[in-house]
Formats: C-alpha cells, structure tokens, sequence
C-alpha cells in the first residue's frame, strides 16, 4: 500500500486529502493526484468542475465556488519532536 498526502487550498482554506493505492511498478502520483480531485469533489459535494492538470507538480480545480489548487502535502520537519 501507497499513501499520498495532498492540500487542496483555496485562499485561507486548506482541506487534506489523502490517497491510498495498492503498490503497483512505475510511477503513481498522476493517478493518485485524479483520486484526490474525485475526493476534494465530494468534500464540496460538487458534480462538476473544470480541472487543468497539466502542471507537473499540483492540479488546479475550478468550481462555481472559487479555484481549489491540489498539491502535495509535506509535513514541518519541526513538528516531529526530537531526531
């Protein structure tokens, strides 16, 4: 299993969407990324929307309610406590 962590932000707001996948060979962050945008859809329980994935790192997602902008998720190395 694969987990992916993604942030969708629009403005001040951040909703977390996390993505698990049985590992497969080869790279999965594409399909990952399509699951988090089905995922932050149903968050906003929206049924449509304009999507443009051609960034190679985020995915920007355009609703009647403003632009939702989907990248990955890193956590603060100084919120990990003592290494």
């Amino acid at each position: 299993m694969i987990n992916f962590s993604f942030v969708a932000r629009n403005g001040e707001q951040a909703i977390p969407l996390d993505v698990k996948l049985d590992y497969q060979p080869g790279h999965q962050t594409q399909r990952a990324r399509r699951i988090a945008v089905g995922e932050l859809l149903a968050k906003l329980e929206l049924e449509t929307a304009a999507i443009d994935a051609s960034g190679s790192d985020m995915v920007t997602v355009t609703t009647t309610d403003g632009t939702w902008v989907i990248g990955e998720s890193y956590s603060n190395h100084a919120s990990r406590g003592k290494l």
